[in-house]
């Protein structure tokens, strides 16, 4: 039942969807929905994401792409709704519930919504085709209208699925009263039965152990101390019993742990904390071993480095990047992350297992770099008191690129020298988008799996297909505007057009592209992405394309 309610509704956002895009080809695709939706199996999110991604690559026109998920969806939920029937019919079959009046009365109900379903689906579906078959008309007025009466039947079709989930949720709550009531009950006779034992073995333990527990106690008491953070602690031993033993064991353990916190301090500012943590209890692993695991790589590089350092003396600039360093770590370290490496003025971190959660390490990865660009203004206002000048206060201004992917993670280096780091491909694209910030004018740049695992927690539009310098194939990059939610109306339009005129270029429309992109600038004149389009069109509409031309874009440069 849920699963139909889930199908349904996700059917009925993708009309809303269609209805936004107006797809210009209404016609045919049932035949490709179908076929669509025998691959998509259960219809869930794992089973659906390939068939959204083959959806996504056979129809280029986003309308298009959303008419034939509206169709894959229909076919789910019909399926789920088939489904749901005859679990019906299979519990008013079932003994139990046939003994019980109140049961049968409520799956007599369930059913009963069931049946209203169809219909008040397939009045949905036929004005909802009917608006289609209206799209290619100049009657406004008759597609408000038809779109009124879709509204309608849209919230007809919620309150049918409303009233199923009601019915199911008053079994459910009886159920789980009457389960609480048991589970009560146990646990008093659970604990009266705890209770009474304890008292009794208590009394008995008490007798024998009074005078066995004391040194026993100090030894905890002392092991409290060591919790709390003191290792100035040393055990006087006055006894050659067990407990003597123990004190001597006792004081060996914590010359060690001072030996270990001392190597801590010392190599934690050189590298991270958490790494040498695990290096000083699992050497053996992380000097001898290699995996490959899924990871968020992050690079920044601070623009125009060079023509900052021309006009400030070494120490300044010393000084100047020991505190950048300590403001971008600070987000970094904040969102779990792991920093690689300083490459002059750039930064390397990484995201993944064991340090970071397998499937957020790209959202913490995109929050770390929308914090740092945060405390970039924070910096910009410290400059003066870092250099100790007034006038000609170097702009900072960081670029950062964010990939995901399969990287080689483990103690890498010779046997004289390691570095426990990341490398494949995954870095070299990381790289590269931060690199790609020059081209577009854009400050953060991410992969399209970076988008895909984090896309629950982040605001971002889509930039370009690319082609990356050392790579044939094009890979789609996107800027990360902002956290889910927290991006204004001016973004958020600027999106929309900026999406709308993507997808033109695409088609190889170069007049309505070129529009679009021209209102992104009426929006926002300083936006790199569109005055980078605009240019590129005027010169791709005088050239003769290839048939095969896909739209992506060549980056000669690293």
């Amino acid at each position: 039942m849920g699963d139909m309610r889930a199908q349904t509704l996700r059917e009925v956002i993708q009309i809303e969807r269609v209805l936004h895009s107006k797809p210009t080809n209404v016609t045919g695709g049932e035949a490709e929905a179908m076929v669509l939706f025998k691959e998509a199996g259960d219809c869930e999110t794992e089973s659906m994401r390939p068939v959204l991604a083959k959806i996504k690559q056979t129809y280029i026109a986003r309308g298009e792409q959303q008419l034939v998920n509206y169709r894959v969806r229909r076919l789910c939920t019909d399926a789920r709704l088939t489904q749901a029937n005859t679990l019906v019919d299979q519990a008013l079959a079932l003994p139990q519930v046939r003994a019980d009046a109140d049961q049968v009365s409520r799956f007599t109900d369930i059913k009963a919504e069931l049946r209203n379903l169809p219909s008040s689906r397939a009045r949905l579906h036929a004005s909802f085709e009917q608006y289609l078959s209206q799209l290619k008309s100049s009657d406004d007025k008759a597609l408000v209208a038809i779109q009124e009466k879709i509204d309608e039947q849209r919230q007809d079709v919620n309150r049918r699925i409303n009233a199923v989930t009601k019915a199911l949720h008053a079994g459910t709550r009886e159920s789980a009263e009457h389960s609480a009531s048991l589970e009560r009950r146990t646990q008093w006779l659970s604990w009266s039965i705890t209770l009474s034992a304890c008292v009794f073995g208590l009394g008995i333990a008490l007798l024998i152990t009074r005078n066995l527990v004391r040194p026993v106690r100090d030894l905890l008491d002392l092991t409290l101390a060591i919790r709390a953070g003191d290792l100035n602690i040393q055990i006087e031993i006055k006894t050659r019993d067990e407990i003597g033993l123990l004190a001597d064991s006792f004081n060996h353990m914590v010359g060690e742990m001072r030996e270990k916190e001392a190597i801590k301090a010392m190599f934690g500012k050189y590298v991270d904390p958490r790494i040498v943590q695990d290096l000083i209890l699992g050497q053996q692993k992380f000097i001898q071993d290699g995996e490959r695991q899924v990871m968020s790589v992050f690079f920044s590089d601070l623009e125009g480095f060079t023509t900052i350092c021309e006009g400030l003396t070494p120490t300044g600039v010393v000084r100047l990047l020991n505190q950048y360093f300590s403001v971008m770590a600070e987000s970094i370290r904040a969102n779990h992350g792991i920093i690689d490496k300083y490459i002059g003025d750039s930064v390397m971190a990484f995201w993944g297992p064991p340090f970071s959660n397998a499937t957020e390490h790209a959202t913490q990865a995109c929050h770390a770099a929308l914090e740092q660009q945060a405390s970039v203004a924070k910096f910009q206002a410290m400059l003066p008191d870092i250099l100790g000048i007034r006038k000609n206060v170097p702009t900072i201004r960081v670029r950062m690129g964010i990939a995901t992917g399969d990287v080689t993670v483990g103690s890498i280096g010779s046997e004289a020298s390691r570095s426990y780091t990341v490398i494949g491909d995954t870095v070299n694209l990381a790289s590269r988008l931060e690199s790609a910030n020059k081209h577009y004018g854009t400050q953060i740049l991410i992969s399209e799996d970076t988008h895909k695992l984090a896309s629950a927690g982040i605001e971002v539009r889509e930039i370009d297909a690319i082609i990356v310098f050392g790579k044939t194939e094009p890979v789609r990059v996107y800027e990360l505007l902002g956290r889910t939610g927290a991006i204004s109306a001016e973004v958020y339009q600027l999106r929309t057009e900026y999406e709308r005129g993507l997808a033109l270029y695409r088609a190889r429309q170069w007049g309505e592209a070129g529009a679009a992109f021209a209102a992104c600038l009426a929006i926002n004149a300083q936006d790199g992405p569109a005055s980078q389009f605009a240019s590129r069109i005027e010169m791709l509409q005088v050239q003769s394309l290839p048939q095969e031309w896909n739209g992506a874009w060549v980056l000669s440069q690293k």
